[in-house]
């Protein structure tokens, strides 16, 4: 699936993503957002941004600068970010074509964005080259499952899933970032290895 049909798919959607994502958010998500996003420090990027889901977790003396392929979803994120009270520099842009300069920040992070890039390791590439040479990305991804039954069941509805959001429900996420070149500094799995937590760095 190609970017544009990718972007207008989140266009589609983005005033109601929130409420489809609620339950798994509330259950699931906030909290390992919430332990992954605390580490965090300094000048960061936040790629795929999406509805700014992540806004709430960082530290306040954070300077966020988020990106993400669709308007839609980036209005929703401004406005989260008003009633927050945060400041964040908000940019439509390619993840797999980053706007920034070479080791522009301290940290990079992805919440739930790589199944939705048509090639992640470039997109993996993109954030190692803005990120500073001691800096870190923090990925939380959700990816091929270490589960036998789950990973049936997930190439069953890879098609499905595929076409309705863009999303590749199977991919290996670990891999794809030792793909990019670079280092893995921990990974934990959860949810019977559906959720990769990672922090990597060049």
């Amino acid at each position: 699936m190609g970017k544009e049909e990718v972007r207008r798919k989140y266009e589609g959607f983005a005033s109601k993503y929130d409420r489809w994502e609620g339950i798994g958010e509330f259950l699931l998500i906030g909290r390992l957002r919430k332990k992954l996003l605390r580490r965090v420090h300094g000048n960061v990027l936040d790629v795929g941004i999406g509805t700014g889901k992540n806004l709430r977790y960082y530290s306040r003396r954070c300077s966020i600068t988020g990106i993400d392929y669709s308007l839609a979803m980036l209005a929703v994120a401004e406005k989260r970010a008003e009633e927050l009270g945060r400041k964040a520099r908000l940019i439509e842009g390619d993840a797999e074509r980053l706007p920034f300069k070479k080791g522009e920040f301290d940290c990079v992070v992805d919440t739930l964005g790589l199944c939705t890039y048509p090639n992640p390791v470039k997109a993996l590439k993109e954030m190692k080259r803005v990120c500073k040479k001691e800096g870190r990305i923090f990925l939380l991804e959700h990816g091929r499952s270490s589960n036998g039954v789950l990973r049936w069941i997930q190439e069953k509805v890879r098609k499905k899933q595929l076409e309705r959001l863009g999303c590749h429900v199977e991919r290996d996420i670990a891999k794809s970032v030792k793909q990019a070149g670079l280092e893995i500094m921990s990974v934990k799995r959860r949810f019977f290895g559906v959720f990769y937590i990672i922090e990597a760095r060049d």
